[in-house]
């Protein structure tokens, strides 16, 4: 087989079914959610109702696509614990996110990138945008469906023609029906799938060689070292990478993402999206990390140790590794005995991946298809009906783009990890360093934004035919000049952007003071009293629980009344905003909703007065009690 595993007709069903079995109850599971969503805020945000853990816990699956087992064990098998920096390089941008970007988005109630732009700045800025973030997600689309197509066609024969478009069709089945409600319940359900499966993985893998003394006895000493060939190793340059991935690729994931952006927009408040964000950088990536690559870790001890002994491992076939692409798939099979039904999960767990990656990515692209070119374009009065019949063919549409996108990502050369920074290196360098000018300097024209993202861009594309152009930049870097070029264009990219952006700034005008309210870091607490409609209140009170829900038809929509007891535990007064969830926990949010919360003196401590409409919002049942929490 093209894999370098053999397999019998029998074992191929076998896997083949187990790994079809998978993505139909997935798609059943994510269909389930279609019921919560009444309007387009919970299509696309949930109605930001989720305790941080849930979106925290689903961004798991959203972090590994069905490309990582396959790039990251390669590389892992190459270069080591290097692999692990490309997962765990975003710590240094966590505290612009979490007290800059976040607060920013979140308060002045953005709902899309672009549309962040066109305050910012100008429309003209929002469509340049627009054009940037769609070519970042589209080609994140068709390389997650790519790689997947090349993974079946290699172990089954089965042609990317069939397997590609068959698999996508079930992706946009419940994307295109459930929205972001069920894209985050059935990534938290594959992120716990991708974790086990990765766990079975490395342990078959660990059994194989004697125990983990064994495993790091025979690993080479290179390969021990997180920053091996530190700028002279051009497939996967250390110092290149961080310049490349890091600074570009990691900003580009956590400020440009829409997938991942709605992610955090879906959380129930700024305090609980820190925590997600703080969770998703200290557990979740490194743990991440481990998972994705340490099945190329074993490989590699498991080939040294077999070719130094002369002889395959006792009860193992001996291991060859002829293509360093195909190394999880090999290893894998050799080390769980050939054994279709636990090879089978594994391989469901690369659906996994694939779905997790691109059900999120699918949502985002619908998501601007909408707010940023139908809405604003075409359809600017319609009904939430209207608008939710329109995002679910968007969803369709984009579906379709990606699927389409396969043709043009096998026509490439190169490795796996060539193709993916040759492409994104090229589209994110000049937005990530604008979005970041925005966000952070009041003085960062509308003029310098337009002229900084088209420039940058087209002398990013430029090095692509002249790359000497980033010979000065990299001089520290040695080895051939591909492997130079793909890593230290993004740095490049982003330097000529900041030039071009500052220098255009001084000799251009700003938008005035009130016109960027909320849209920059030193104007957040202005954007916050925006939000709330009133003065913001920071006292720090507890939640209230088990409470009764009680109707009274003459209330408000999204308007509470409470006792003054139940207030004061609250530490609320009149007009704050309180957030009310079903009171179990574990739910996370799913049967909730943001309220205003007024005293009433005449109820119980232990109950709550709203209107039918106020309970039907939340997705609240009969009988059952609630949580209350001030959010502020």
């Amino acid at each position: 087989m093209e894999y370098g595993i053999e397999l019998s007709k029998q074992s191929a069903m076998v896997i083949g079914g187990v790994a079809l079995v998978y993505v139909i109850v997935i798609t059943l599971f994510g269909g389930y959610f279609a019921r919560f969503n009444k309007n387009l805020n919970d299509f696309f945000y949930s109605g930001q109702r989720f305790a941080w853990w849930l979106p925290a816990a689903s961004m798991i699956a959203t972090g590994i696509g069905s490309y990582s087992y396959l790039k990251y064990s390669e590389q892992g098998f190459n270069t080591g614990m290097s692999s692990t920096m490309t997962y765990m390089n975003d710590w240094f941008i966590v505290p612009f996110f979490v007290f800059g970007w976040l607060p920013i988005i979140y308060f002045s109630r953005i709902k899309s990138i672009p549309e962040y732009f066109e305050k910012r700045f100008n429309s003209t800025a929002r469509y340049i945008s627009l054009v940037i973030i769609m070519a970042y997600m589209f080609f994140y689309i068709g390389y997650n469906l790519y790689t997947i197509g090349v993974a079946m066609e290699g172990m089954f024969g089965f042609p990317q023609l069939y397997s590609v478009p068959l698999l996508a069709a079930f992706l946009g089945a419940y994307v295109t029906f459930g929205g972001q409600t069920a894209v985050i319940f059935t990534d938290l359900f594959q992120g716990i799938m991708l974790y086990i499966a990765g766990g079975i993985a490395i342990f078959a893998g660990i059994y194989a060689l004697g125990g983990l003394t064994e495993w790091w006895e025979w690993l080479p000493i290179s390969h021990r070292l997180p920053f091996v060939h530190l700028t002279d190793n051009p497939k996967f340059n250390t110092a290149g990478l961080f310049w490349g991935e890091a600074l570009a690729g990691s900003i580009a994931f956590t400020f440009m993402n829409q997938g991942f952006i709605m992610r955090y927009l879906t959380i129930k408040s700024v305090d609980e999206g820190r925590k997600a964000a703080f969770f998703n950088v200290l557990v979740t990536l490194p743990l991440s990390a481990v998972i994705v690559g340490a099945v190329g870790w074993i490989g590699k001890s498991l080939i040294h140790k077999q070719n130094v002994l002369g002889s395959a491992l006792q009860g193992y076939n001996f291991i060859e590794i002829d293509n360093t692409f195909h190394t999880f798939i090999v290893i894998c099979w050799e080390t769980v005995y050939q054994n279709p039904w636990i090879f089978g999960f594994i391989i469901a767990a690369l659906m996994a991946a694939l779905m997790s990656t691109i059900d999120t990515l699918i949502n985002a692209c619908a998501a601007i298809g909408i707010y940023d070119l139908y809405k604003p374009l075409y359809k600017p009065e319609a009904t939430d009906e209207h608008y939710l019949k329109a995002a679910r063919i968007a969803s369709i549409i984009t579906t379709v783009i990606g699927t389409l996108l396969v043709i043009w990502f096998n026509q490439q050369k190169g490795s796996l990890m060539s193709i993916h920074y040759k492409g994104i290196m090229i589209i994110i360098p000049a937005i990530v360093t604008t979005i970041f000018l925005g966000a952070f300097w009041r003085k960062f024209t509308p003029v310098a934004a337009c002229t900084s993202m088209i420039l940058g861009s087209l002398i990013t594309v430029l090095t692509v035919w002249y790359p000497s152009i980033i010979d000065g930049l990299a001089w520290f870097v040695s080895g051939p000049e591909n492997g130079v070029y793909i890593y230290m264009r993004a740095l490049f990219g982003m330097g000529v952007t900041a030039i071009i952006g500052i220098v255009t700034s001084h000799f251009t005008q700003p938008k005035a003071d009130n016109e960027i309210v909320g849209l920059t870091i030193d104007t957040i607490n202005d954007s916050m009293k925006i939000y709330k409609g009133g003065e913001p209140n920071f006292e720090v009170g507890q939640k209230a629980h088990n409470i009764n829900v009680a109707i009274d038809e003459g209330l408000d929509v999204d308007v509470i009344q409470l006792s003054p007891a139940t207030m004061k535990i609250l530490k609320a007064k009149d007009g704050d905003m309180v957030y009310l969830a079903d009171a179990r926990w574990y739910l996370g949010g799913l049967r909730s909703e943001h309220v205003k919360a007024f005293t009433n003196n005449k109820i119980k401590d232990d109950e709550v007065l709203m209107s039918t409409k106020t309970k039907e919002e939340a997705y609240l049942l009969d009988g059952n009690k609630v949580t209350l929490e001030k959010i502020f």
